[in-house]
């Protein structure tokens, strides 16, 4: 596929999309929010990916902002529209594996695995080998001096594709507006733009090469640069190669901000003090060990070099991530929702004995504070809803919604864990303490993982009663429906419940569950019907309005489960039955799958045979390999009738209580528990009936 085509490509629109979701922003000229561009988003990434495509694509004017910085004067971003951040995020995430490659090593601004960490480790390296002299450089006013001719020429030394560098031409030479005048930029990369750190560091990379080639060590994050040479006459002969090197460029060093010093004498670089043996920050900014995000604009990086960080409430920026750093801080000691609608709100996870309570969040633009022992949820500064404290045991957050410090604060020392998502379900990352760790529990989790036959054995009890437990769901509904014949599906499935007391490896047990799943799934195509186009279960990405229901469901469950798995102090990524790897909580994947017909898998069902979800509610792929996405008002229909589903009654096998769904999950994860720690001869798990 040729560059152009793949920037155009669906699927890549939509990851660029989710990644401007997450970085958060304002709207640029045109006043379209990053909430308003996602409503008919299937329909508004095709029609922009017609627009390129057909040659009619053109960039909405740049809106300037000023930011006061640190020395009382202002730095300009020009703020692309969400469509144009949009296009230009998938242009960045095509062509940087590309150019990346050609770049040298000594820059470390804006790059996948360079953050600021390793530029000082860096120096710190050439500072042991003897290199203490140092040109502490600047260069004046780099990103608004770029000359475009120059580099749109390096930019087709290794884009060979016109229709790329149409692109680019365009977004280097747009319209700015500021205060309603405006003007053509004739020159620079505009801070502001996804694409412009990219542009940025290719601008240099001749600069780089000419120094890299000198006896000197040199060390550049974005126009900041220092080169450390052995002598004073080395490092004067330093500045006057540079400033040589700069002119060719178009650009010149500013004098005011460069200088020659010794690691004696001190230095700061990047907002770290270098000296003679030390290195430290002053005490009122950051600590060492953030790093730097390698695709962050220019406007965030100075931010973070200079730990100020003035208000910014309609630019696009990592305020969250920004938040939990500042919450983090001082916490080192260690399914209903809130969905904002015209209709009256329901209280978090309501039932008669409420338990784990989840306060979903999915309003776009909101913001999450805390007043005395109560969250507030405000949008645009008006208060929408206040939940008490009390009622909330943990929180799942939705795309573009903030916290305030204060809330995440509350949240580290009552122990509620935050979990973080995009606006349609992929997992970013949590919020929590270290209160609940338990050590000794840990080691025997470790111990039985590493066991191959007590790892089977609890296997074997998982899969039998997600075999059991799907097989009770269809014949359920197969009672309902005297019509559909389920018999053949019914025995299959039988079959593969008996295979399992006799398998003797964990990959024959899977495989065994694979087939008794294929048989489900079978069986669940003929309940729904043709009409709605269900044939397997396809995961990454959902293909189809069932696959979708079914892997929001699945979400939803795996947080609350994670969240129980959290509270009695288990391990979540130490499991049994999946294989262990980084990044997966594989204890929360076995225990899910003992509730995913019973919860999610008969939500979906009821919904759909109902007819409380239709086709309608769907964003339907327009492209191979993209997903089908649920439509913002489906999604709170679902949490209501997923919420509604957790605090049905059941009655509990092993114990024999009669409780809901969430309760119901909590004694088999406390079950587990009492097994990992010998109270109990075996894992008894939950079979329905």
């Amino acid at each position: 596929m040729k560059l152009f085509e793949e920037i155009c490509s669906y699927s890549k629109l939509l990851s660029a999309f989710d990644k401007v979701e997450e970085n958060a922003g304002g709207p640029g000229v045109d006043n379209v929010t990053i909430e308003e561009f996602s409503l008919s988003l299937n329909e508004t990434l095709m029609f922009l990916r017609k627009e390129l495509l057909d040659g009619r694509y053109k960039p909405v004017a740049l809106r300037k902002v000023g930011i006061p910085k640190g020395d009382g004067s202002v730095r300009w971003l020009s703020i692309p529209a969400v469509r144009d951040r949009v296009v230009q995020t998938s242009a960045s995430m095509v062509l940087s594996p590309i150019l990346d490659r050609e770049f040298e090593e000594c820059s470390f601004a804006y790059r996948k695995g360079k953050s600021v960490k390793k530029a000082i480790q860096k120096i710190v390296h050439y500072r042991d080998k003897g290199y203490l002299w140092v040109v502490d450089a600047d260069i004046t006013s780099y990103f608004d001096e770029i000359n475009h001719e120059l580099l749109l020429k390096e930019t087709m030394k290794y884009i060979n594709d016109e229709k790329v560098i149409h692109l680019i031409n365009m977004w280097l030479k747009g319209d700015v507006v500021y205060k309603g005048r405006r003007t053509k930029l004739t020159k620079g990369v505009p801070q502001g733009s996804p694409v412009s750190p990219l542009l940025s560091n290719l601008y240099l990379d001749v600069f780089d090469e000419t120094l890299m080639k000198t006896r000197y060590k040199y060390v550049r994050f974005a126009d900041d640069f220092i080169i450390l040479c052995k002598d004073r006459p080395a490092a004067e002969d330093a500045i006057e190669l540079t400033e040589d090197a700069l002119k060719k460029l178009r650009l010149s060093l500013n004098n005011d901000k460069t200088r020659l010093t010794h690691f004696n004498s001190g230095f700061k670089y990047l907002g770290v003090k270098f000296l003679r043996s030390m290195i430290f920050r002053p005490i009122y900014e950051d600590k060492l060990d953030i790093e730097e995000e390698p695709d962050a604009p220019p406007a965030i990086a100075e931010r973070r070099k200079t730990g100020i960080t003035p208000p910014l409430p309609d630019l696009p920026d990592t305020v969250m991530a920004e938040a939990f750093k500042d919450a983090t801080k001082d916490a080192e000691d260690v399914n209903l929702d809130s969905l904002f609608q015209e209709k009256p709100e329901i209280e978090p996870s309501v039932s008669k004995n409420p338990f784990l309570r989840t306060l979903y969040l999915l309003e776009q633009g909101t913001v999450l504070a805390k007043e005395d022992e109560r969250f507030r949820i405000l949008k645009e500064k008006v208060e929408i809803k206040v939940v008490p404290a009390i009622k909330v045991d943990q929180i799942l957050i939705f795309g573009n919604i903030q916290m305030t410090t204060q809330a995440m604060k509350f949240c580290l020392e009552k122990d509620i864990p935050v979990i973080l998502l995009s606006s349609r379900g992929r997992y970013f990352g949590e919020l929590s303490s270290f209160k609940i760790t338990n050590v000794a529990l840990h080691k025997r989790q470790f111990e039985i993982a590493d066991n191959d036959a007590l790892s089977l054995e609890i296997g074997k009890s998982i899969v039998k009663a997600k075999i059991n437990n799907s097989k009770v769901i269809i014949q359920r509904y197969g009672r309902k429906r005297g019509h559909l014949h389920f018999e053949s599906e019914v025995q299959q499935m039988n079959l593969m419940l008996n295979k399992v007391s006799r398998v003797l490896m964990r990959d024959e047990l899977m495989g065994v569950e694979g087939a008794a799943a294929a048989r489900y799934f079978s069986a669940l195509r003929t309940l729904l019907g043709d009409g709605w186009d269900f044939r397997k279960r396809q995961k990454q990405p959902p293909p189809d309005p069932v696959n979708s229901l079914l892997s929001y469901g699945y979400t939803l469950l795996f947080y609350n489960i994670y969240a129980m798995v959290r509270m009695h102090g288990l391990h979540p990524y130490i499991g049994f039955l999946h294989i262990l790897r980084n990044g997966h909580p594989a204890l929360v994947s076995d225990i899910l799958e003992e509730f995913r017909a019973p919860v999610v898998d008969a939500t979906v069902i009821s919904l759909i045979l109902r007819g409380s979800i239709k086709q309608k509610d769907f964003l339907l792929p327009g492209d191979s390999g993209a997903p089908c996405l649920l439509t913002g008002d489906a999604r709170k229909i679902f949490i209501r009738a997923f919420e509604s589903k957790m605090n049905s009654s059941i009655s509990h096998g092993p114990t024999g209580y009669h409780v809901d769904y969430r309760r119901c999950i909590d004694l088999q994860v406390q079950g587990l528990r009492k097994m990992i720690q010998g109270n109990l001869n075996k894992y008894e798990p939950m079979l329905i009936k």
